[in-house]
């Protein structure tokens, strides 16, 4: 079987030099043909030269390309258009595999053959002690993913692209991801691989979570804040209000396009009166706020573009 593992960078040399290092290190059955692709995002730190430092240690074939679209979605749909692979994985910069992740997806798409997609744990690494309001509720956020140590079909889109492998024919069946969404520069927008996700159990695919599919995910001292998350669910709602005339992205939004403005103040006015009402969960209120807030520039935002 051919394997192909796809990374896409941008401006993360620090981080994308301990991933590759995991990679080389990983374990590969000798029934696979495996290659790995870095995709460079329109980097312009030195993000080359540290491939081309890395490079020189693999055994296995390895490939540099370099997409000057940013956005990663650009950049994945690029590493799926180079990639020769029957199963295309999927892993993000700034993670570390686990030894076995490679033997992991290859054994969990034999065990479970009606499986077009399957993805893993996503675990922490903090790079400062981790403060008391980051609950779990939160590690979505953060793209970290941890549903315990059973196998599960998945009837929602709830894998995340960090770890995730798709059978290749996927892309030429149901299409690739989505440009409009995903991270962009300066905006921390999303769900890109929801999206697509959703496109596959939309026409009857399956999902699977598989817990032996491990990835590390470093998680630097700037995300490990408040002003971070609440950017973060600014610009989610952003994106959802830009998008949301677009009946495509339906099935992705937390708000529809028959949401009235009545229910959109009164969830405002609700998550007001609990911030001040109550002290527990109290930020997880602000960042519905937040929410809110950009949801309404995401939709002023389309207006003023028609």
């Amino acid at each position: 079987m051919n394997f192909s593992v796809v990374v896409c960078t941008h401006n993360r040399s620090a981080s994308l030099r301990r991933m590759l290092k995991s990679l080389r290190e990983a374990v590969i059955p000798d029934h696979l043909s495996c290659e790995f692709i870095v995709v460079d995002n329109n980097s312009d730190d030195d993000t080359r030269l540290v491939f081309e430092e890395i490079e020189k240690n693999f055994e296995t074939k390895i490939k540099y390309v370099f997409e000057d679209k940013q956005g990663i979605s650009h950049a994945r749909n690029r590493g799926v258009k180079e990639a020769r692979g029957e199963i295309i994985a999927f892993a993000d910069d700034d993670v570390i595999v686990d030894k076995y992740w490679i033997q992991s997806i290859d054994k969990a798409f034999k065990d479970h053959g009606d499986a077009v997609c399957v993805g893993g744990k996503i675990l922490p690494i903090w790079e400062i002690p981790k403060p008391g309001w980051l609950n779990q509720d939160l590690h979505s956020y953060l793209a970290l993913l941890d549903y315990g140590d059973s196998v599960v079909y998945m009837d929602k889109p709830d894998i995340y692209s960090a770890n995730i492998a798709v059978k290749s024919e996927m892309f030429k069946k149901h299409g690739v991801f989505d440009t409009n969404l995903g991270r962009m520069p300066k905006k921390l927008y999303c769900a890109e691989e929801t999206e697509f996700l959703q496109r596959l159990l939309n026409a009857g695919e399956k999902l699977l979570y598989h817990p032996s599919l491990i990835v590390h995910h470093h998680v630097p001292a700037h995300r490990i804040s408040k002003k971070y998350m609440r950017k973060w669910n600014f610009d989610r709602g952003e994106m959802e209000g830009f998008l949301m005339e677009h009946t495509e992205y339906l099935d992705i939004m937390h708000f529809h396009s028959r949401t009235s403005k009545i229910i959109l103040l009164r969830h405002f006015i609700v998550s007001l009166l609990r911030i001040g009402c109550f002290a527990k969960n109290r930020f997880n209120h602000e960042l519905r706020i937040c929410h809110i807030l950009g949801f309404l520039s995401g939709r002023m935002k389309s207006m003023n573009s028609k």
